[in-house]
């Protein structure tokens, strides 16, 4: 795992909004705060990053593409939801969708698409079992730790033949290597890092090689493994998935 910090997200700069900290991991009131934000520029799904919908939008359809007639699907952490309320737009009549965040401003838009019962606050035992449970972008804020307990605890929350998948937005390429090696400014940043001089920004989570991905499914409890890239001319996007 590798460390990485972030300073602003769809054009809106951390530090308006909260105070920042390279070395903290951004805290629940932190999110609440963002999302507050991002509600307060933006006043609809398409009125974001052109560029960053594409890329969702690729990943949905690839998503959507993988999921049978009828499939009873939970979205956990599902962020502003951008990518459900795709999913229920376009297949709402197919699949049984449900969505879970834990930020409690994050599906302010979410709200006005989908059902209310098919919102939750947690993934509790009154909603029963699901044929797909994933997790888009949502495994670079947590350590190893609390990620093997949540998806571990997602096991008991998937059908006999049900499948988990976690698709990355913080993937790291083992091939490339962790030496650093760049321009002589980008030494001098270097230098700073390493001695603690330079405020990078928000500690915003980890970076994740295809092994560490495995093995956090494996200590989760995950055993039948298998892996890949979304793959288009926008992005290659790595997932992983098991089935109980």
């Amino acid at each position: 795992m590798k460390k990485f910090h972030q300073t602003e997200w769809q054009g809106i700069p951390f530090s308006s909004f909260h105070p920042t900290s390279s070395k903290t991991l951004a805290s629940a009131e932190f999110y609440d705060a963002f999302y507050r934000a991002v509600f307060e520029k933006y006043p609809n799904y398409d009125t974001l990053d052109v560029d960053w919908r594409r890329s969702k939008d690729e990943i949905t359809d690839w998503l959507a593409s993988t999921m049978p007639d009828r499939a009873r699907v939970l979205s956990v952490g599902c962020g502003l939801g951008y990518m459900e309320q795709r999913l229920w737009r376009q297949h709402g009549e197919r699949i049984e969708l449900h969505v879970q965040d834990y930020a409690s401003q994050a599906l302010q838009w979410l709200r006005q698409v989908l059902p209310q019962d098919r919102i939750h606050d947690v993934v509790g035992g009154e909603i029963g079992e699901f044929d797909l449970i994933y997790l888009s972008a949502v495994d670079y804020a947590m350590p190893d730790a609390d990620l093997i307990d949540l998806i571990g605890s997602l096991r008991s929350r998937l059908r006999s033949d049900g499948t988990l998948l976690m698709i990355s937005a913080s993937y790291l390429d083992e091939s490339a290597g962790q030496q650093f090696v760049g321009k002589a400014k980008d030494g001098v940043k270097w230098l700073l890092d390493t001695l603690g001089i330079r405020h990078r920004g928000q500690f915003w989570g980890w970076m994740r090689t295809r092994l560490d991905y495995q093995t956090v499914m494996r200590n989760a409890g995950f055993h039948s493994i298998t892996d890949g890239f979304i793959k288009t001319k926008r992005q290659q996007t790595y997932w992983v998935q098991s089935c109980i």
